[in-house]
């Protein structure tokens, strides 16, 4: 027996602010389209929201949980800061450097929108998690 998938249809605008920083929150059918001005610490945000109701830190597992909740809704969520693309989570994609780096093909990480967003952030711990990521798009493309 095969679970009856539910596509929800969205529709939305919202601005909001993570630490001072803008993020525009807009949803149309199926897409759910996020700009951050700091990408950077928009995802921080996000793990401190996911800690404090949790208790514990999220993880890949939670990046795959999260995928496959939007995947199965048919949703997806694109990350964006204002002149770059950075990821792409749920229906639709199928990557393997997601699998790779994200722990799910459901993801797929634009590897220089990360490298972009990492040098706008200019800290060290970004910039070597691009370094990371683009060393994983490399590998993967290679094995092709």
């Amino acid at each position: 027996m095969t679970p009856e998938v539910t596509r929800l249809d969205v529709t939305g605008d919202l601005s909001i602010e993570v630490d001072g920083a803008p993020v525009r929150v807009t949803a149309r059918g199926g897409d759910v389209h996020v700009v951050a001005d700091d990408v950077r610490g928009f995802v921080q945000g996000l793990r401190a929201a996911a800690t404090a109701r949790t208790g514990t830190r999220p993880g890949r597992a939670d990046v795959a949980g999260l995928a496959g909740a939007l995947a199965g809704a048919g949703l997806t969520a694109r990350l964006d800061s204002p002149s770059q693309h950075v990821v792409t989570v749920g229906a639709g994609v199928d990557s393997p450097l997601g699998g790779v780096l994200l722990g799910t093909r459901l993801a797929r990480p634009e590897p220089l929108g990360i490298v972009r967003a990492s040098v706008r952030a200019r800290t060290v711990e970004t910039a070597l998690a691009a370094a990371v990521l683009a060393l994983g798009y490399a590998v993967v493309r290679r094995r092709r």
